[in-house]
């Protein structure tokens, strides 16, 4: 009987979990520090940036051997990344499937889709856009600071 009900709990939290929607470009995300990103791409290619006015700092990033041609963000005067957007490598091009379930997106058509996560550090958004459902370029955008 208790092996039972867990097995019930464990398909109930299952079908509560919501599916994960990519939360990442090269694992640099909204809310990741200027640090974390350096450390993540530093091997993956070469920097340039500047300080913005508000503070904080654009970089983008050329990168080689990977399956995005380049990367770029923005961080706040906190020193933590506000938007990013990777360029994906010509022939790399990504499903949107791979980056989150359709069924979820809040707006979907054959070159462009977008999903809305909410998430207690800070709400964001995803967009991908590209010719027959698959991203060339993907987008991951604030949409609420949180404390």
């Amino acid at each position: 009987m208790k092996l039972a009900s867990l097995l019930l709990l464990a398909c109930l939290a299952a079908q509560a979990t919501p599916p994960r929607v990519t939360d990442s470009v090269l694992g640099v995300g909204v809310g990741t520090t200027i640090e974390e990103a350096h450390a993540r791409l530093k091997d993956l290619g070469t920097v340039g940036g500047r300080a913005t006015r508000d503070g904080g700092r654009k970089e983008a990033w050329t990168l080689k051997e990977t399956d995005f041609t380049s990367v770029a963000y923005k961080t706040d005067a906190k020193g933590r990344v506000q938007w990013v957007t990777g360029f994906v490598r010509e022939g790399r091009e990504i499903p949107f499937e791979k980056l989150g379930d359709p069924a979820r997106a809040v707006a979907s058509g054959d070159t462009e889709i977008a999903w809305s996560v909410e998430r207690p550090e800070g709400d964001y958004r995803l967009v991908a856009k590209g010719p027959n459902r698959r991203a060339r370029v993907v987008y991951l955008l604030s949409l609420a600071t949180k404390d």
